[in-house]
């Protein structure tokens, strides 16, 4: 049985590998900030921390005198507790900071801010509503920025639904996610990741909400290099195309960032719903997956979102694990 130098002493040559090397000091905005053998690296990092933690081994201190501060614009549960929790078991210290309770409630732009946070941290993880005020943050901030969600983009949920499926399925490529219901920030996510790391990606929403045609670009651009198979449907696709889907993924019908009349939208949104019947047309070893938070019966039935083909609680849970990976390797 390893012991606790024996895992510290891994855990050093993870971080002093030339892929995660070539994390340190950088922002982390899109899905694409990390490569595929970054991402892999991270993974590996990742579950070294949670196996430690799970066999009650003390963990290094890689955050050790870290100041992270958690911005935001938006409402959170699980960015949130991830964050503060992980950046807490690495004995680094952060901070939560809400925009309305902040000088920029009364006019304060984000450049001063970024500047003003700069001058007391290490790191700052932003959720906000635009994309584009992230990208202000990182160009006026000297340390790193981490996007916790934005209009456009949910890289750290996506690195680590991605490490979800293959702690569960054992490995990435070769597997078929699908996407069903409304696309999303989390969709064009999806889509650059699982390209990325040859995760077949097929996305089955109503027309009315068409994937981003920039991201479906950059995704095939991946899928190129890794084999990736993308399709898109407006309407669920047949038995035999279901039959080789192994991961259901689906998100809450309208996001943060969206309005929409689901009344009027329900008989088109229903047909897009994740439930047993769904499930039973799949691969046998099919699993659903869902961001959170969810609203059951809508985008998802009761007994699937608790069911045993569900990963929603072990993919909620591995956040932690991959932020605190991600961290590590920025601020080594």
């Amino acid at each position: 049985m390893r012991k606790e130098p024996a895992y510290e002493n891994e855990i050093a040559r993870i971080l002093q590998t030339k892929e995660l090397k070539r994390l340190r000091g950088k922002d982390f905005l899109r899905t694409e900030d990390v490569d595929m053998h970054q991402s892999f690296m991270l993974f590996h990092l990742a579950e070294r921390l949670k196996e430690m933690h799970t066999k009650k081994i003390r963990l290094p201190k890689l955050l050790d005198q870290k100041t992270v501060c958690l911005f935001f614009e938006k409402p959170s549960t699980r960015t949130r507790v991830s964050f503060d929790a992980g950046i807490h078991l690495l004995h680094g210290h952060s901070f939560f900071i809400d925009k309305t309770t902040t000088q920029m409630g009364r006019g304060e732009d984000m450049k001063d801010t970024a500047l003003t946070l700069s001058q007391y941290t290490d790191a700052v993880m932003g959720r906000v509503f635009q994309h584009k005020e992230l990208e202000v943050m990182a160009k006026h901030a000297p340390i790193p920025v981490i996007n916790g969600l934005t209009d456009e983009d949910h890289p750290c949920q996506i690195l680590s639904d991605l490490f979800t499926i293959r702690e569960h399925f054992g490995h990435l490529k070769g597997l078929t996610l699908m996407y069903v219901g409304v696309s999303d920030n989390v969709t064009d996510s999806l889509l650059v990741g699982c390209a990325m790391v040859g995760v077949n990606m097929y996305v089955a929403s109503p027309k009315q909400f068409p994937v981003s045609s920039k991201y479906l670009r950059i995704a095939h651009s991946f899928a190129k290099k890794t084999g990736s198979e993308i399709k898109v449907f407006h309407e669920m696709p047949d038995a035999n195309t279901l039959k080789n889907v192994n991961i259901v993924y689906t998100d809450e019908w309208e996001s943060m960032h969206m309005h929409l009349d689901k009344k009027k939208l329900q008989p088109i949104l229903g047909k897009f719903q994740v439930n047993e019947k769904l499930l039973s047309k799949c691969a046998s070893n099919a699993r659903m997956m869902h961001c959170l938070p969810a609203l059951k019966g809508e985008e998802v039935s009761h007994d699937v979102m608790y069911g045993k083909r569900s990963l929603v609680w072990p993919q909620a849970h591995n956040r932690m694990w991959v932020q605190m990976a991600l961290l590590s390797s920025i601020l080594q």
